[in-house]
């Protein structure tokens, strides 16, 4: 009879329109207590055999996407939804009254069925009794929430982070901060009721954080962790933004700005403060003048390169001198030679510029003709038509040249023999679209067929600093952050290298070889021969590079003198560059990642900088140095202002700027010239004829006659003592009574 009962009490829920799940758990709660355990068994065996004509609840909310956690807590969720809409539009039902029971049974008459089973009546005022209090239970913790929004609110403890970086959540959540959630994290969760989610709240699990951000949701945050792209919000309360806006001729993120930096940075040059070492690098994709300079250089290096190439053959110049079975003319030689003197005579500023019409059609032809015969005797090894004896002149004046233009130019060190060019995107990162190329036709075409992408021709660092015949480039964390007058820069003191996973070698161009981006190196294997010093995951921390540094031939203290104290002044003087197209924006701030290299004398050389670094733990390094920056980033945005004694990690304040000079200035009032006159060379002086001042006659008779008139001799010891010191030569200083000065003075200062 009591397995009569449960089936019957089955079939009506499912009439209802409950899931299976649902019933399921009702039926096996109540056969637990009141029924046996084979009615409760063969109710459940019934209902899974018959659940798959029912539709599967489970499907539609399936996601490969989210932890299986968050999906079981989804999954109950919207199975409580269903049962507490079905529970509200049958009220009546759970009022526990013979009516409403024989109802449920059947429609039968009232008074049998209801008599003679009683423990049906009872569970439905056991479901009533967990209804009521549940509510209750609800309406607390609602309250306990509201409360906690509200003193989150005052003191400006609301936060909103996008993305993965749970660093910064976690970091936050342990300071009492609320997290107003993004509309893409737990979309599943924040589709479902308030009423919902706080019965499933329980203390930290996705329950709770989708209800409070629900009753949050109307306040401002005011701390915004956001990617790039996206449109500011709450500009009105000033939250601490992760971003530092600025315009695109000077964004030093993207590497079309960084050339604008690089142009503007000789202005705020202080030695040893802020000076900028980067490659030569062109636009491309800018103005025609832009496009020739890099025409210019282009060629300028190909006479360096072929003059290096036989410098470097100085030992052995019958490997690349032969007069009588030679190619290659000496005059390609010659023509190398005539044009770096005359590039080195532009450096003195001995020449100036021709007004005649230049890159005539003769002149690129003989340009051609240079670098097509060039690239014979570097890449092709072929022989120059000349004596061994004249080929060692003609080096020894290259190196007298090169090394004065070197002395000027420290980037040009950085040159080999092959004259080798990169070109990337002007916006885009991780090493996509980058090629390497040393044909000046192919870089101008494939600019030419790629205008929106806007690509840079950057010089390629043919003789960089490698370890174990390896290229590596060393990132370095740099943060900004904005108060209300000043700019500050700091610098993460930790970093860590990133390595190619293919030996160095400018014959292959290949990127496995040449870019060692992380998102790049993934996608190949390392090398089977390469050395086994190298890591296998080719990353380096900072502790691990300077016990290389301390065992190989670099000098003491490299590192502490020469490494770091160059990222400082790199980084001081791009951000000095951009300061004419920032906003500054008060609690802005901005994680940037650096990446630097090393030339052979271990100067750094700023490569590029990215505006949103990878910050996962792709690697053992990765995986504690980016937690650990973000928790210091922490440190320093959220606690110093709160607190100036606060610690602030690893990052270090190298500069500060006062912005606030340059906000003052009103564009409206003229321009104000101040300074005095400068002095540029000694003048001459002009002889003139000299003046004659013609007395009055009755003046000039009065001087006669006095002169007439007999001197008084005197007499007595001071008289003598005077006569004897004017005789040998001795006299005292005259010194004139004030009637002579007037007299004087009235003389020489008298009208002609």
């Amino acid at each position: 009879m009591k397995l009569v009962i449960l089936t019957n009490f089955m079939e009506k829920f499912q009439k209802w329109d409950f899931s299976p799940n649902i019933i399921q758990k009702i039926i096996v709660k109540f056969s637990k207590k009141k029924f046996s355990a084979s009615a409760s068994k063969f109710v459940v065996n019934r209902m899974q055999r018959s659940s798959t004509s029912w539709p599967n609840y489970r499907n539609q909310y399936y996601n490969p996407v989210y932890k299986i956690r968050s999906l079981i807590q989804t999954l109950d969720a919207e199975l409580a939804a269903l049962s507490h809409r079905c529970a509200v539009s049958k009220i009546n039902v759970l009022n526990p009254t013979a009516a409403n029971v024989n109802y449920i049974l059947g429609h039968t008459s009232s008074g049998a069925k209801y008599q003679a089973y009683p423990e049906v009546n009872k569970s439905m005022a056991i479901l009533s009794d967990a209804q009521a209090a549940s509510n209750a239970q609800t309406r607390t913790l609602s309250s306990i929430y509201r409360s906690r929004v509200i003193d989150a609110f005052r003191n400006r403890r609301i936060f909103t982070v996008y993305g993965n970086y749970h660093t910064i959540r976690r970091a936050l959540l342990n300071r009492g901060w609320l997290e107003k959630l993004s509309p893409n994290r737990y979309p599943k969760l924040q589709s479902l009721p308030e009423e919902v989610l706080l019965q499933h709240a329980k203390r930290g699990n996705d329950y709770e954080a989708v209800a409070i951000s629900k009753i949050i949701s109307h306040f401002p945050a005011f701390f915004i962790w956001q990617p790039k792209a996206q449109r500011d919000s709450h500009t009105d309360v000033l939250p601490l933004r992760n971003r530092v806006r600025r315009g695109r001729n000077l964004d030093f993120s993207t590497k079309v700005g960084l050339i604008g930096c690089a142009e503007q940075h000789q202005w705020f040059h202080q030695q040893g403060v802020c000076g900028m070492s980067h490659p030569r690098f062109y636009r491309l994709g800018g103005s025609s003048e832009e496009r020739m300079a890099f025409i210019e250089d282009f060629r300028q290096t190909q006479c360096r390169s072929l003059l290096k190439f036989i410098l470097e053959h100085g030992q052995c110049l019958s490997e690349l001198a032969d007069p009588d079975e030679g190619t290659i003319p000496i005059s390609v030689v010659h023509f190398a030679v005539t044009n770096l003197k005359k590039h080195f005579d532009e450096f003195e500023h001995r020449t100036l510029d021709d007004d005649g019409e230049r890159n005539t059609e003769s002149e690129n032809l003989e340009w051609q003709n240079f670098i097509a015969d060039s690239n014979q005797v570097m890449r092709n090894n072929a022989k120059i038509k000349v004596t061994v004896p004249l080929l060692e002149e003609v080096s020894k004046l290259s190196r007298i040249y090169l090394t004065k233009i070197e002395e000027r130019r420290r980037d040009y060190k950085w040159d080999g023999c092959r004259n080798l060019w990169i070109l990337k995107p002007g916006y885009q990162c991780r090493g996509l679209g980058i090629i390497i190329r040393s044909s000046i036709d192919e870089i101008l075409q494939w600019a030419t067929n790629n205008p929106q992408r806007r690509y840079i021709a950057q010089k390629y660092l043919e003789r960089p600093l490698l370890i174990h015949k390896t290229k590596f480039d060393i990132r370095q964390y740099m943060l900004l952050s904005i108060s209300d007058c000043t700019l500050s820069i700091w610098l993460y003191r930790d970093c860590y290298l990133r390595f190619s996973s293919q030996e160095f070698t400018i014959d292959d161009l290949r990127e496995s070889i040449h870019l060692t981006n992380n998102s790049v190196q993934k996608r190949y294997k390392n090398k089977p021969n390469r050395d086994i010093r190298l890591p296998k995951n080719n990353m380096w921390s900072l502790e691990q590079f300077k016990v290389y540094l301390k065992h190989s031939n670099a000098p003491d203290n490299i590192w502490e003198e020469r490494i770091y104290p160059g990222f400082k002044e790199n980084l001081i003087a791009v951000v000095m560059a951009s300061l004419e197209e920032t906003d500054f924006v008060e609690n802005s701030f901005e994680l940037y990642g650096c990446d630097l290299m090393l030339d052979e004398q271990y100067n750094p050389i700023l490569i590029e900088i990215n505006s949103t670094p990878d910050l996962s733990p792709s690697t053992d390094v990765t995986a504690r140095i980016c937690p650990l920056a973000l928790k210091d980033l922490v440190k320093v945005i959220v606690d110093l202002p709160r607190n100036p004694l606060s610690p602030t990690g690893n990052f270090e304040r190298v500069y500060e700027v006062n912005y606030k000079i340059k906000r003052d200035f009103d564009p409206e009032v003229g321009l104000d010239i101040c300074g005095k006159a400068m002095t540029l060379f000694k003048q001459t002086i002009i002889p003139q004829k000299k003046t004659t001042i013609r007395l009055p006659t009755k003046l000039i008779k009065k001087t006669e006659h006095a002169i007439k008139v007999p001197l008084k001799r005197l007499r007595g010891p001071a008289a003598q003592k005077n006569k004897a010191q004017i005789d040998a030569g001795v006299t005292e200083p005259k010194i004139l009574k004030s009637a002579a000065k007037e007299a004087l003075a009235l003389r020489y200062t008298a009208p002609k």
